[in-house]
């Protein structure tokens, strides 16, 4: 961990880190409120329903791809039967020719995505054609659009409704075919929706003109050929649409704007179609077209009839409409139940708790898991949107509660990483308290080890303790004897560390310091002997007085040496100690120990008094305990406190009449 990750939660405000930060249930949910409230900020500022649409073409894909259409043919005038006949659009006598081939074949409904505009002198072949026993739908434009307004031709197909009805588009202009052209009673508009991206995937199921309403060349097909008479409904549960178009056999489900939702899941190469060529010129099979509901349409580049669709970039209008039929026949017309916003909620609910339960599970791998949790929810979000759009025709969407989904996991990734940074600092803190920094910082970035892990340094020493603290704790409070501690121990690592030292070890009543052992330090010795003489000139005057006979005054002693020293940890990976080892060690704590009978109470050995720079006198050679050869101690002149010299020559004084 860097120092700069380390301030960077120094700087985390207190209140928040104790209120949130270390509750990780507080957390969590802040996160997920969090989440809740930026999947509620992305739907407010972008349409999220666009992506919906824009996926269902994968959707769409996952569809039977070997489905096939029978009941409905497009009879195309294709780049084949431009020229076999000639460019479109064809005389009016050629196109009544197309209509009787269709029906000597023997359809049973003949629906034409064609305008008829404008008159012509071929009008009276046509209207013969069209007035034929076979019902016959006639196509007719409308403008949604203001500007410009266009009113073109005679309108007809207009539904049995009293006033236009709630679920309906409002039309401006239109175009229609020809007055003079004697149309049959059944007529549909091809009015198309287009999306932003310039699909087609909704078209309007109803459109009010002159307080009349119209329905599109689908359903007016639908009607002409059930002869039945149209009905709305609204829908009454949470899995209905919000309206229902009742055409006898066939429920349409409309939205509440009164759109229908095109269905693409029969594909392309399942719709089945025959040249227009080949029917005029008696090439057509027979069978294919017998009791067939026929589409006639242009596909043809010059047909000017080209929009993209979900399943490609320039599709035929007729293929749309053909979907619509094929869609409506199987009662497949996908539509957004009444409690569609209620699937976002409950997915996003589901997401949270296994989110939660996967981050229950596995707490420390919160970084790894969530987002792998979180991906694997949003497919299964998708997959499952996709399987009821096909199997149920229930356009839920996927998109919001996905979204939700990849913020909750972000955020919840986010708060728990930030928890566990926060914990670890908290306990870096903790172990930095028990063990010196440099240490503290090792330990907490490597793993447990069973073995040495030592450093060899040439260091300098230094050994305090509160001499006749054991007589002094005899009889007292224990909260009196921890406050003294508390104080000694505050004041000499403060001056150890202002001085370049690290305080290694805290036992009982005594100190040990280390310059340049954990941490590197330039002229340890003399900084070594600089904290000594401050230790000694801060520490003593706080030191309790104490005026008896019984009980000795507490001093402090301190001993200093330079020499090669080992510091690290050792003992089983279970329970290890740090310890700094080393005969600088021994002298330093055999000097310590001297200081109250040679009565000096700064003592050091011979190595560390070539850097005391003429402060110190040499007492003489002394064999010191442990040790085999006499070692040479200098001592470093200083001044007790008067009321401090007092008190000790009181207390010599009450011994030598008590003995």
């Amino acid at each position: 961990m860097t120092d700069h990750s380390r301030g960077v939660f120094r700087r985390i405000p207190s209140a928040f880190t104790a209120g949130l930060l270390q509750k990780p249930v507080r957390l969590r949910l802040a996160a997920l409120f969090a989440a809740m409230a930026l999947t509620l900020l992305a739907i407010g500022l972008s349409d999220l329903s666009q992506w919906d649409e824009l996926s269902a073409s994968l959707s769409w894909r996952m569809a039977d791809q070997q489905a096939v259409e029978r009941r409905i043919v497009v009879v195309d005038i294709d780049e084949k039967s431009i020229q076999a006949i000639g460019a479109w659009p064809w005389p009016r006598a050629r196109q009544a020719e197309l209509l009787e081939k269709l029906d000597q074949a023997g359809v049973s409904l003949k629906i034409l995505d064609i305008l008829f505009e404008g008159s012509s002198p071929d009008d009276a072949r046509l209207s013969s054609a069209l007035a034929s026993p076979v019902p016959t739908v006639m196509a007719q434009l409308f403008s949604l659009s203001p500007e410009p307004v266009v009113h073109s031709g005679q309108l007809a197909g207009a539904l049995p409704f009293p006033d236009c009805p709630r679920p309906t588009e409002r039309a401006y202009g239109y175009m229609a075919s020809d007055d003079q052209l004697r149309t049959p009673p059944f007529a549909g508009h091809i009015t198309p929706l287009v999306d932003p991206d310039g699909a087609v995937r909704q078209v309007p199921a109803l459109i009010c003109h002159g307080g009349k309403t119209y329905a599109s060349l689908a359903i007016a097909g639908a009607i002409a050929a059930s002869q039945a008479v149209p009905e709305l409904h609204s829908g009454v549960s949470l899995l209905d649409p919000p309206w229902w178009l009742d055409l006898g056999g066939l429920r349409l489900p409309l939205d509440d704007a009164g759109h229908l939702r095109v269905s693409y899941q029969m594909p392309r190469s399942g719709l089945l179609a025959v040249s227009a060529a080949d029917l005029l010129q008696g090439k057509a099979p027979a069978d294919l077209l017998q009791g067939a509901w026929v589409l006639v349409g242009a596909t043809a580049f010059g047909a000017r009839d080209a929009i993209p669709t979900p399943q490609g970039r320039a599709v035929s209008g007729v293929e749309v409409h053909a979907q619509l039929l094929s869609a409506m026949l199987d009662d497949r017309t996908p539509y957004r139940p009444l409690g569609a916003a209620l699937w976002s909620w409950l997915l996003g609910g589901l997401s949270a708790l296994l989110l939660l339960a996967a981050l229950r599970l596995a707490p420390r791998s919160a970084a790894i898991v969530l987002p792998m949790v979180a991906l694997a929810n949003i497919l299964a979000i998708f997959g499952l949107s996709t399987l009821l759009l096909l199997k149920q025709h229930l356009w839920l969407g996927w998109v919001a509660p996905g979204l939700f989904t990849g913020f909750a996991a972000t955020l919840l990734s986010a708060g728990e990483f930030a928890r566990l940074r926060c914990e670890r600092e908290r306990l870096y803190s903790h172990l930095a308290s028990y063990l010196p920094e440099p240490v503290a910082r090792q330990v907490a970035t490597q793993e447990p080890c069973a073995q040495v892990r030592a450093t060899r340094c040439e260091a300098t020493v230094l050994h305090a303790d509160l001499r006749n603290f054991s007589a002094y704790c005899a009889g007292r409070p224990p909260e009196e004897t921890a406050m003294v501690l508390h104080l000694f121990f505050t004041t000499a690592s403060r001056i150890v560390e202002a001085h370049g030292g690290v305080v290694e070890q805290m036992v009982g009543d005594s100190l040990l310091a280390v310059w340049n052992g954990s941490a590197p330090c330039t002229d340890h010795g003399a900084r070594a002997l600089d904290a000594a003489e401050e230790l000694w000139r801060v520490c003593t005057p706080q030191l309790p007085r104490i005026a008896s006979r019984h009980v000795p005054p507490l001093d402090l002693g301190i001993g200093l040496e330079t020499g090669t020293v080992l510091i690290g940890s050792f003992g089983p990976a279970a329970r290890r100690t740090h310890a700094v080892l080393g005969e600088a060690v021994t002298v330093a704590t055999r000097l310590q120990a001297l200081t109250g009978e040679l009565a000096h109470p700064i003592l050091i050995g011979a190595t560390v008094a070539r850097a005391a720079s003429g402060r110190t006198h040499r007492l003489g050679d002394f064999l010191l305990a442990g040790l085999t050869e006499p070692r040479t101690v200098y001592a470093i002149p200083v001044k007790y406190p008067a009321g401090h010299l007092r008190l000790v020559f009181d207390a010599e004084a009450e011994q030598q009449t008590s003995g």
